[in-house]
């Protein structure tokens, strides 16, 4: 099960007294923290009586919304919740969750004053993690907000031991339509539906600037800097259905042309063109499914690179423990951040290769690695080639020497052409053209 959890007044209820002892024991010295409370202390309030200021004082606890420096002393404060759950966990208080026998154990998720607790469904655990929410309120000054907590469950608890369970933390389910994060909690079998809040902000921004007499340079400033970038987040983390982004092109293109409610206008150029480069005779406009599966693959990026990573690792346990992610599959019910993430890796894979290192790694036939032609596997006439196995590219290399063995290569002609000097050999890594 999973617990999202809200703090009432999360910043003004910070005590610190208990700030400066997080702050002690992560090893700052007397002189950070004597910086520290002097930006607390130096602020001042004052309560307008009738339009009149009456008079300034100074607060005892809390941390001022909108200074740059709140949010990263809240996440100090909220080091101490992390640091209970772990005593919890280590103490066998808590266990959290696994989504895969191979995957790292979860226990938390932190953003912010956002939080989401991981448990089993167990009325000892939600016991235990009630005694560590009201110890961490006593010693921070923080409240849960009941309201607007919420549980959601696994599949496998039944629906009477969900009410009993939700009961005893003293919250309700997960919604459909909630969000965290600004991202759909729950899917639902129709995708369309799930995202279909996307299309709801996009109108209701549009709608408003048609109301105005726009230019066409305000028009273009509005839909990069505003209309593209509203489901910016959730395009990089979602795939979105293919219909909703050709039903979004739309809406941003009958605005583009200035077509009302029964009253079309002509398009002169096709939208597909007007979202070229303006080098190439466009406009620079995004079409929402190239966009989406450009921020896709920035997450497989992001695993290839940082496999040590918390998604990656999650990812790894889940879907391909024995593989690696080039080649992961779907394999059966997958999860829709999971297909997201595959529908990204199309599009890396076609600009992906290998930078020969020692070639120990590298596949000598399928591994994208020959610099000279493009989609860059080496392609030949397998009689000449090494047999048996998955041949890697160190066999046609000088053990330790970092250059091309020439004897092995005078003995396979056909494919002589593409050992070239081009690249040579040093530490391996991954380029993106």
């Amino acid at each position: 099960m999973a617990l999202k959890v809200d703090m009432e007044k999360a910043y003004d209820r910070v005590e610190w007294p208990f700030l400066l002892a997080v702050l002690d024991k992560m090893g700052f010295n007397s002189v950070w923290k004597g910086w520290i409370q002097e930006c607390l202390r130096s602020t001042s309030f004052s309560v307008l009586m009738n339009g009149t200021p009456s008079g300034y004082f100074s607060p005892s606890w809390g941390l001022r919304q909108g200074d740059p420096l709140s949010p990263l002393l809240f996440v100090i404060c909220t080091e101490g919740f992390a640091a209970l759950l772990r005593k919890a966990i280590s103490e066998e208080k808590l266990e959290g969750i696994k989504v895969a026998h191979r995957a790292p154990r979860i226990s938390h998720l932190f953003f912010a004053d956002d939080s989401y607790l991981f448990l089993r469904g167990s009325l000892q655990e939600c016991e235990n993690l009630l005694e560590v929410l009201n110890e961490y309120e006593e010693l921070s000054g923080q409240k849960v907000n009941l309201a607007k907590s919420a549980v959601c469950f696994s599949k496998n608890i039944r629906l009477p031991d969900q009410e009993f369970l939700a009961q005893i933390l003293g919250v309700g389910a997960v919604g459909v339509h909630d969000k965290y994060l600004g991202l759909p909690t729950l899917f639902s079998r129709s995708k369309i539906d799930t995202f279909r809040y996307l299309e709801e902000k996009l109108l209701e921004r549009l709608q408003g600037w048609k109301q105005r007499t726009l230019s066409w340079a305000a028009k273009e400033t509005l839909i990069k800097s505003i209309a593209l970038a509203l489901p910016l987040h959730v395009m990089s983390c979602f795939k979105l259905p293919l219909s909703l982004c050709r039903l979004l092109d739309k809406h941003v293109a009958r605005f583009w042309w200035g077509a009302v409610e029964g009253q079309p206008r002509i398009r002169w150029i096709s939208w597909r063109n007007m979202c070229k480069s303006k080098h190439d005779g466009g406009m620079g406009f995004r079409r929402f499914e190239q966009f989406n599966q450009a921020l896709l693959a920035k997450i497989g990026w992001q695993i290839l690179t940082d496999p040590h990573s918390l998604l990656a690792q999650v990812y790894k346990g889940k879907y391909f423990p024995n593989g690696t992610f080039l080649n992961a599959t779907a394999r059966s019910r997958p999860s829709w951040g999971w297909q997201s993430v595959l529908y990204g890796r199309q599009l890396l894979e076609e600009g992906l290769r290998w930078h020969i290192g020692d070639g120990r790694t590298a596949s000598l036939l399928e591994s994208n690695w020959v610099p000279q032609t493009h989609p860059w596997p080496l392609v030949s006439n397998p009689r000449v080639l090494p047999e048996g196995g998955d041949p890697k590219v160190e066999e046609v290399m000088c053990p330790g020497e970092g250059r091309w063995n020439d004897a092995k290569l005078s003995d396979r002609p056909l494919v002589t052409h593409v050992f070239t000097p081009v690249l040579t050999p040093f530490e391996m890594w991954f380029l993106v053209f």
